[in-house]
């Protein structure tokens, strides 16, 4: 009997292992097609102290939109996934929450330092092209399956990691900006310390549930999409 039950246990890990392998493999190959080494046009500009500090404030007013609907969509997913037997999934999606909290908070004080007064919040006019990102964002966090939102977010995040950090050195070099004036941009430019393990595991327990790899790339594809779309959006500013 113990030889049996000793038996299950080693297949089951197995199966587990193998599914986790290729959660792995499946996740690397979406970083190699959809992580672009393209660096944004008004990224180029401001690194060379030639862009029009007005994009950079609607960078600051489309990502205070962003960061509100954001901590809806997230709060969303928690709702529909905090029943989940998964632990990792809890915990993935209430880190989520946490951290838009914290994003929520440091925004402010960019925009401060960016001299952006109430009036010009007020009287912003938000980039559709800007939008499409969180309003696809909102379509994930009501309709899309956990594994599907870990990956799309593990290679997105990746993305506007690279690109709001190169912003905050920028800023900093040419603008006179502090650490701690740019700390939403910093806190965003790195993963959060195990994201990435986290989300490959909830993409395992999807594959292993049936979640389709094509599904998943879908996702990823999308969000990649509409992240380009947002720095085009801001691009389309300075051209005006």
């Amino acid at each position: 009997m113990t030889f049996f039950v000793i038996a299950i246990a080693n297949s089951v890990a197995g199966a587990v292992k193998e599914e986790q392998n290729k959660a792995e493999e499946l996740i690397q190959r979406l970083e190699k097609k959809y992580l672009s080494n393209e660096v944004p046009v008004i990224l180029q500009k401001l690194e060379k102290n030639e862009l029009s500090m007005s994009v950079v404030n609607a960078f600051a007013l489309e990502q205070r939109l962003i960061i509100q609907s954001d901590l809806r969509n997230n709060a969303l997913s928690l709702h529909r996934f905090g029943g989940s037997s998964s632990k990792v999934i809890k915990k993935f999606f209430y880190r989520l929450i946490v951290n838009e909290v914290s994003a929520s908070e440091q925004l402010p004080v960019l925009i401060q330092a960016l001299n952006i007064s109430e009036s010009q919040i007020t009287k912003y006019r938000p980039l559709a092209g800007a939008q499409a990102y969180p309003a696809y964002t909102a379509w994930l966090a009501n309709y899309a399956q956990p594994a599907e939102i870990a990956a799309a977010l593990l290679i997105n995040f990746q993305s506007f990691g690279k690109n709001v950090g190169r912003m905050a050195k920028a800023l900093k070099q040419y603008k006179g900006l502090s650490d701690s004036q740019l700390e939403f941009l910093i806190n965003f430019s790195t993963l959060p310390s195990d994201f990435r393990e986290q989300a490959i595991a909830i993409v395992s327990q999807g594959l292993a549930a049936g979640v389709r790899e094509s599904d998943i790339e879908t996702r990823v594809r999308l969000i990649q999409v509409y992240e380009s779309n947002f720095w085009n959006a801001l691009s389309s500013i300075d051209s005006q």
